[in-house]
């Protein structure tokens, strides 16, 4: 592929990668770009977010022998990933603008598929697909969700939570003020929800992307309460004429379930206690339904968990899924 301008008068495509201190895998991050093949114009952007352990010399490397594709650009100081994202996103000049985390790679033909079903569908905003979840060393655990194909309003992704994959995403130029009027730091979910709030989101289900879970510096891992308030700002961020009552509760729901989830993992049921009476203060709807709602969500979680465990212990071929429909 070559930089180079389409009719609309740049790229087709703008790929932002944001990268800080990933040497053991950016090269394979960047060459997967590179390598994707088809036939769409494109520019690639690295945000290196002022790395010390030999990133920045990778990235150097890979640029120079792409001087026409690739743009490396590497902060002075250190601006958090949010704040990076924003930085690459007003340099980009395609009609789509798609992004990476420089842990996670793709597989090849993901541009061509994403552009051309934004191509044929005039009303969605942005295409997502499913992802395979690896080790750090990258070995396959499984998939990352089983939506299968399908597509959303902002009503389904209240109702549903998070269960798409950020390094899979692929958006319309004009959304991408939606991302710079974010002040605060700014997770995947807010931006899903942004997304949303524009026109109809899709998935397709096949995995172009490779997922690498728990990596060193993830926010999910290190930052699990910062991430956890973010997630909450997110819901609330949606206006509430925007999507209707049950929608809205079984989204608050969710969001108690899912601190249940993490409750039990860690032993401290005081972050139910914590979030109880702040999610019954924003539901539309009573706490008993609130209760019956968030339970059922759990109730679920654990019935996929328990699914798979029997599927392990009968010796079953069992494909662990981090997020269910």
């Amino acid at each position: 592929m070559r930089r180079d301008l389409s009719p609309h008068g740049g790229p087709d495509v703008t790929v932002c990668i944001t990268t800080c201190n990933q040497r053991d895998y950016v090269a394979q991050c960047l060459l997967s770009v590179l390598d994707q093949g088809g036939r769409r114009l494109l520019e690639v952007i690295v945000g290196d977010d002022c790395s010390d352990d030999g990133t920045s010399e990778i990235v150097a490397l890979i640029a120079k022998q792409h001087p026409h594709l690739v743009t490396h650009i590497r902060h002075g100081s250190r601006l958090g990933p949010s704040k990076n994202t924003q930085f690459l996103m007003r340099l980009a000049k395609g009609r789509y603008v798609a992004r990476l985390d420089g842990d996670d790679y793709w597989f090849p033909g993901k541009i061509d598929a994403q552009a051309a079903y934004l191509d044929q569908h005039a009303d969605c905003v942005a295409v997502y697909t499913n992802a395979v979840t690896v080790t750090e060393a990258g070995q396959r655990i499984g998939l990352f969700n089983d939506v299968g194909d399908a597509t959303f309003d902002l009503a389904a992704m209240v109702r549903r939570g998070n269960f798409l994959n950020n390094s899979s995403v692929m958006i319309r130029s004009e959304l991408v003020g939606s991302w710079l009027e974010i002040a605060d730091d700014l997770i995947d979910y807010r931006a899903h929800l942004l997304h949303a709030r524009r026109g109809v989101l899709a998935q397709i289900s096949k995995p172009f992307v490779a997922y690498r879970v728990n990596t060193i510096g993830s926010m999910v891992l290190s930052r699990n309460e910062t991430v956890r308030r973010l997630y909450w700002e997110a819901i609330l961020s949606v206006p509430r004429e925007a999507v209707g009552d049950w929608d809205y509760a079984w989204g608050l729901a969710n969001f108690l379930s899912r601190v249940a989830v993490r409750a039990i993992r860690t032993r401290d049921m005081g972050l139910v206690r914590e979030w109880w009476p702040r999610v019954v203060s924003e539901s539309p709807r009573g706490s008993l339904v609130v209760g019956v709602m968030a339970m059922w969500d759990l109730f679920r979680a654990l019935g996929f968990w328990g699914k798979h465990r029997l599927c392990k212990l009968l010796g079953g071929h069992c494909v662990p899924v981090l997020h269910h429909r």
